[in-house]
């Protein structure tokens, strides 16, 4: 028998119903057993959080003699639900379970000999480069490999999720085939592939574990994201173009097939695409995630075992706290708005002195606004510095921490200052007083640089809020019974996002799974977008306005900050035609993309900040809402098009 009447054999038996059935039997039962094991070993000892919680007091004795709730309790209290919270088996869980699920779909498509030999490959690639100055590239041909083949995996499972009769399910599969096809879509799934593998070897091991943490979850969703946007938008409008230029849609649109399915069925094509590169960036992205975080913190021989035998390390306590969580952040209420008479009487004062030099000075209403706005952020700088000598402390109110008190949930305060150019040598004293008269401890507070201090509940009032004291300097009791400050050399300031109070509502698991639907609707939308483009555009003005339109969608929050300040008129004060429409215009597109640009999805999953259901439905409801209503422009163009005699240029 020849070598390849052997490898006809071993096809022919990859493809038969019983191999099948046999394979897919074997690795359910393994993959139950492993999965079996890791969520048995899913839990940590609280053995000694328990007994430490009980032998803590409920009160302490401050330094000036007051009992004030137990902060060590507290504190002793969130690491428990951290603990609890971990779940140290759930990587091997879930790495199980997506393996078994990928080598399941490559069994049922007749590849179960195929695969598993490629994988073999792969990794005695990565032993070969293992150890010597190749290390790094191998562990990038490795990751670039496995994610290439769960990728075609996925696109072939798809294909047969199409495989029916329909106009609208051939067009999507065709879309699919195209993408391996198409220079320009192999072109962007190579370098996502490339970057996504590359990405863990960049990482500094001599960080703290939070740091790398916070920048491979911030990069690897963040990359992958504009990775996938740009093809969407590239491939989405070479997918109409081309056929257009290359009269391949005469063979389409001369058979029983509508423009409404037409255009369906290429967005569909589109919008499968990136959610099979979002599902296999997502699954890497996750377990690598759960990798980094099974690794040793700064201060631990092993993970979650401090070395110097303390409950936990702060590295730790802030990974758990402040990244792999899904918390809810609550900054302080200014006591003032930009509506109160003071600034519209700031304003004017401020106008009556520019006329005395410039008599005819008579601003627009956007300038106004402008000028308006600088004399509120300049209020808003004054109230955030805290001067030690005049003001000495600054009270500052959250509210909306209602849910907090009514679940018992522990708070994390993050804080920052500001001072001296925030050299690295320089410490502040700070104290802090709360409005039942409890004052923590004073803390030595390095500059420039984010400190965590833990709260109970007790601190939230029957309103839901907390009204805080920040002093700066230490503060001490007197012989009278009163307290006096002692000051810090300078004022610090406290950065507009430096000061708030949140509290945990999960994990970040499911975050992030919330996080990467939104992403996907996003680039629904940017697929749609690019279809529409393109039913009246060729292939470079098609991908110029949806390309266009997206980064307006991303940077909507920003040009609704700065329209103030562009106004309505030139630089001699006199009306423009030219900056009047750019005006209106911008201002209503940013306005659409409202919703699209305050999801910020891939930063709430870097900073551990909760994106509700709530949010995620409002998002894909108003970004459901404009995808529709492109879609039923692109359909009115589409039918009115002369697709006989267009070019396509």
């Amino acid at each position: 028998m020849t070598f390849r009447e052997r490898l006809a054999k071993l096809d022919h038996l990859q493809k038969g119903k019983l191999f099948k059935i046999i394979a897919s039997v074997l690795i359910a039962v393994f993959a139950a057993v492993l999965i079996g094991y890791g969520l048995l070993n899913n839990t940590t000892d609280n053995t000694q959080m328990t007994k430490l919680i009980n032998e803590l007091p409920a009160t302490v004795t401050n330094y000036v003699g007051e009992e004030i709730e137990n902060p060590q309790l507290a504190q002793t209290r969130q690491i428990q639900q951290l603990l609890n919270n971990a779940k140290p088996g759930m990587l091997l869980a879930v790495g199980t379970a997506v393996v078994s699920v990928m080598l399941i779909l490559v069994v049922w498509m007749g590849l179960g000999l195929v695969y598993p030999v490629l994988g073999a490959i792969a990794l005695g690639v990565y032993f070969l480069l293992r150890g010597g100055s190749f290390d790094v590239m191998g562990s990038i041909a490795v990751g670039m490999m496995i994610l290439t083949l769960s990728f075609m995996v996925l696109l072939r499972a798809a294909g047969l999720l199409f495989d029916f009769s329909h106009p609208v399910l051939a067009i999507a599969k065709n879309v699919l085939a195209e993408a391996i096809r198409m220079k320009i879509s192999l072109v962007f799934i190579v370098m996502l592939f490339f970057v996504l593998a590359a990405m863990p070897m960049l990482l500094n091991n001599e960080q703290a574990l939070r740091y790398r943490v916070q920048n491979f979850l911030q990069y690897a969703s963040g990359f992958t994201f504009l990775f996938v946007a740009m093809l969407v938008v590239f491939f989405g409008a070479a997918t109409v173009t081309y056929e257009q230029r290359e009269k391949v849609i005469w063979q389409t649109m001369t058979k029983p097939v509508a423009a409404w399915q037409y255009l369906l069925g290429k967005w569909l094509g589109v919008v499968a695409l990136a959610a099979i590169l979002l599902a296999v960036s997502a699954t890497g992205v996750f377990l690598f995630t759960e990798y980094l975080r099974n690794q040793p913190a700064v201060g631990e021989i092993e993970s979650y075992q401090s070395a110097d035998g303390s409950s936990i390390t702060e590295d730790r306590l802030i990974l758990e706290t402040q990244v792999l969580t899904s918390r809810v952040s609550v900054p302080p209420t200014l006591p003032f708005s930009i509506n109160d008479p003071a600034f519209e009487q700031a304003l004017e004062s401020r106008i009556r002195r520019e006329q005395l030099t410039n008599p005819g000075y008579n601003p627009n209403p956007a300038e106004r606004m402008a000028k308006k706005q600088t004399i509120y952020q300049e209020e808003i700088s004054q109230y955030l510095s805290i001067d030690p000598n005049t003001e000495q402390y600054e009270e500052f109110v959250f509210r909306g921490l209602g849910a907090a008190k009514r679940m018992n949930l522990p708070l994390t305060m993050r804080y920052k200052i500001n001072a001296e150019g925030n050299r690295p040598d320089m410490f502040y004293i700070l104290s802090f007083g709360f409005d039942d008269g409890t004052i923590l401890p004073p803390r030595r507070t390095g500059l420039g640089f984010s400190h965590t201090m833990t709260l109970s509940p007790e601190f939230i009032n029957s309103n839901g809020e907390i009204r805080l004291q920040i002093f700066n300097g230490q503060l001490l009791a007197t012989d009278d019974g009163n307290f006096e400050v002692q000051a810090n050399m300078n004022t610090f300031t406290i950065p507009p996002d430096g000061l708030e109070i949140s509290y945990s509502v999960g994990g970040y698991r499911a975050n992030f799974v919330r996080v990467f639907i939104v992403l996907w609707v996003k680039l629904a939308m940017l697929a749609m977008l690019a279809v529409w483009a393109s039913t009246f555009a060729s292939f470079p003005v098609a991908c110029l306005i949806a390309g266009g339109l997206f980064f307006i969608g991303e940077i909507a929050g920003f040009v609704q900050g700065a329209l103030p300040g562009w106004g309505k008129t030139n630089a001699d004060g006199d009306p423009s035609m030219y900056r009047t429409m750019i005006y209106y215009f911008a201002d209503w597109i940013s306005s659409v993309f409202g919703v699209y640009n305050e999801l910020k999805p891939t930063s709430r999953l870097a900073e551990g900040k909760m994106l509700s259901w709530a949010n995620v439905s409002k998002g894909v409801l108003t970004l459901g809402v404009i995808s529709s209503l492109f879609y039923l422009a692109g359909i009115a163009i589409f039918r009115r098009r002369q697709l006989a005699i267009y070019s396509g240029q």
